[in-house]
C-alpha cells in the first residue's frame, strides 16, 4: 500500500510501481475544467487518482477512464477506486484493453484530457521481469506512432494530451506529432542541479498558441529536494 496525504493505493501487482514519473506527471498537469480524462497504461491508476484529486478540489465531478493491457493492473486500480474518498466510485472506469483497440471502438468517448507515462524502451536490451517489459518496453505492444494515432482519435476538439518520457524518446515522439498538433508546454526535469536533462513532461493541443518552455530541479547540489520540488508535491506527499 502506498499512502499519499489523502488517500491510498494498491500496486503490488501492478506493471509499473507508483513512481517519481507518475507523481511528476500528475502534479504538472493542470486539468483545468476537464470533465473527461483519459489515462493510458494506468497501471494501477496513480496519475489518474492524483489528477480527480485535482478535480475535487475544484467541486467537480469527471469522467476518469484508464486503460492497460494489464488484467492485475485494471484489477488494482477498480480495488483503488473502491476505496477513494474524494469522488464516487461512480466517477471511475478502468479497462483491461489495449489503446489501439480502446481507440477504434465506435462508441468510444472523447476526452478533454489525456495523460500517459507510456512504456518508452524500444529494441533496447530488456529485463527478465516480463511486467517490466509490458511497463516500460514498447515493442509490439505500443509504438510511439500507435499512441499518437490512439490520442488523435481519442482527444476532443479541444483537448490536451500531456505525457512524460527521457529525453531521446520524447524527440523521436515529438517528431510524429509535427503537422497534427502543437506543444504548449515543455518542463525539462534535472534529478539534480549537476545532472542532465532526466525526463520531460510535454502537453500537446490541437491548436497553436504560445509555448512556455523552463527546467525543473528535484534535489539541489547537496542531494536535498528543492523547495520547487517540495512544494509541487505537497498536495500529495509528506516529504521533507
Amino acid at each position: 500500500m502506498f499512502h499519499f496525504k489523502q488517500f491510498d493505493l494498491e500496486h503490488e501487482r501492478s506493471t509499473l510501481k507508483i513512481s517519481t514519473d507518475a507523481v511528476l506527471l500528475a502534479a504538472l498537469t493542470n486539468p483545468g475544467t476537464a470533465q473527461s480524462v483519459l489515462d493510458i497504461g494506468c497501471g494501477c491508476g496513480v496519475i489518474a487518482f492524483c489528477i480527480a484529486q485535482q478535480l475535487a478540489e475544484q467541486q467537480q465531478c469527471p469522467t476518469i477512464f484508464g486503460i492497460d493491457i494489464d488484467a492485475d493492473s485494471i484489477t488494482e486500480a477498480q480495488g483503488n477506486a473502491d476505496r477513494f474518498p474524494l469522488l464516487p466510485k461512480s466517477c471511475f472506469h478502468f479497462e483491461n484493453i489495449r489503446l489501439q483497440d480502446f481507440a477504434n471502438q465506435g462508441n468510444s468517448p472523447h476526452f478533454d484530457l489525456i495523460v500517459s507515462n507510456p512504456p518508452f524502451f524500444h529494441g533496447n536490451l530488456k529485463p527478465q521481469d516480463k511486467s517490466k517489459i509490458q511497463s516500460k518496453h514498447g515493442d509490439g505492444q505500443l509504438s510511439f506512432q500507435e499512441l499518437v494515432g490512439g490520442v488523435d482519435a481519442l482527444l476532443s476538439q479541444n483537448g490536451r494530451f500531456a505525457l512524460i518520457l527521457p529525453p531521446s524518446e520524447m524527440a523521436e515522439f515529438h517528431q510524429l506529432t509535427i503537422g497534427k498538433w502543437h506543444c504548449l508546454r515543455s518542463v525539462h526535469i534535472h534529478p539534480t542541479a549537476t545532472k542532465p536533462v532526466h525526463r520531460i513532461v510535454r502537453e500537446y493541443s490541437r491548436f497553436l498558441r504560445s509555448e512556455t518552455e523552463y527546467r525543473f530541479f528535484i534535489r539541489n547540489a547537496e542531494s536535498q529536494y528543492t523547495p520547487e520540488y517540495l512544494q509541487l508535491v505537497k498536495p500529495y506527499l509528506t516529504i521533507s
